[in-house]
């Protein structure tokens, strides 16, 4: 009722805002009821005196997003304000996922936020409407740029809040790095707060000048990798190289030799097949892989890896605020990493409680962290 009155006028029932929403051809066509929908349509008509069947379009989520889009930003932090869920009514209703890749300096400067300790709070302000509620529990913040690296005390903030940082450098600036950034990046990876160490990696999306640079600093950097550290990888391949075999190829020649079997490995927004999937668990054993919502683009050798990859080495992960969407809108969040378990879930024929389920527990596992 609140919301008929201010999308449509004073005076307007529940029955008037579907019947809006209907005209507005905002009302899928087809489509079953679950038990749930009609159970909340039946106690709606109770209230209201009002036949049940006017209500159920309301219990769609892409009409009451189409409704949500008409209000102005005051009114929308009037509903969040007034009708949010308390953490208990989240943690009994949503299922636990965690985020294990995403950029929260990044994301601040985006949204235009301070990256402090309210951040869980403009997280919660600040992000897209989801079409898979979760209850984000943790989530792994990179920080691989040096002019926004954290210091001590922002370290310690984060790793309170279940935001736990890596540092790393981005392999596109390689170009740009200096030896006090690189001097910095090692300081900083010897703060126990800090759980990874990157994102680093090759990234031959750039022309091919810059490509040896980016070997010469992995290179250079690796000697500073500790046991501890999770190594989180970025392969990003050439224009025609859509699977990434010969960026991955020469980042496994790399590695060889530099860092430890055991090593703990997330390759972050995999892309490859499952031939590279193989080269580096036959090499690294602990190699875990990550998606994100982003499914639809992934190439069919891509998509066969991603059916067939053991489910103890997935994970889900946003790259926020990256890989937007007109749903999500210009930047994602942590938030839509349920979005992520779906997509994935879909191709692997398993539900989304099964993925988020397994990758919360190779989180654990990969990260050693317990929730």
């Amino acid at each position: 009722m609140a919301l008929g009155v201010r999308v449509v006028r004073d005076g307007t029932s529940v029955g008037d805002l579907a019947r809006f929403a209907y005209k507005m051809g905002y009302v899928p066509k087809g489509g079953g009821k679950k038990p749930s929908q009609v159970g909340a349509a039946e106690a709606i008509a109770r209230l209201t005196g009002e036949e049940a069947n006017t209500f159920f379009s309301l219990l769609d989520w892409s009409v009451l997003g189409r409704l949500w889009a008409l209000l102005t930003c005051d009114e929308q932090k009037f509903f969040q304000e007034t009708y949010s869920l308390t953490t208990e009514e989240q943690e009994s209703r949503w299922q636990v996922a965690v985020d294990s890749h995403c950029h929260l300096d990044r994301w601040s400067i985006k949204v235009g936020v301070s990256l402090d300790g309210n951040i869980l709070t403009h997280l919660k302000d600040h992000s897209p409407l989801v079409e898979v509620e979760v209850n984000v529990k943790a989530m792994v913040t990179n920080f691989c740029d040096p002019p926004t690296y954290p210091d001590v005390s922002l370290l310690k903030t984060l790793s309170s809040l279940r935001c736990f940082p890596t540092i790393g450098l981005h392999p596109k600036g390689a170009s740009r790095y200096r030896d006090t950034d690189i001097n910095q990046f090692a300081k900083l990876l010897g703060r126990p707060e800090v759980v990874g160490f990157g994102e680093v990696g090759l990234d031959h999306s750039v022309p091919y000048t810059e490509w040896l640079g980016q070997s010469i600093l992995l290179r250079r950097v690796l000697g500073f990798l500790e046991e501890r550290h999770v190594l989180i990888l970025h392969c990003r391949g050439s224009k025609g190289d859509q699977d990434g075999r010969e960026v991955n190829m020469r980042l496994l020649s790399i590695l060889h030799g530099l860092i430890s079997p055991n090593q703990r490995i997330h390759l972050h927004c995999f892309r490859g097949d499952l031939e590279m999937f193989r080269a580096f668990t036959d090499s690294f054993p602990n190699t875990y892989v990550g998606y994100t919502h982003k499914t639809s683009d992934l190439s069919p050798a891509a998509l066969l890896a991603l059916r067939t990859i053991p489910s103890e080495r997935l994970l889900v992960e946003t790259d926020a605020p990256y890989f937007v969407n007109p749903t999500i809108g210009p930047f994602s969040s942590p938030n839509v990493v349920g979005l992520a378990a779906r997509n994935v879930g879909m191709i692997r024929g398993e539900s989304t409680r099964d993925v988020l389920t397994a990758t919360v527990s190779n989180f654990e596992d990969l990260y050693r962290l317990k929730l």
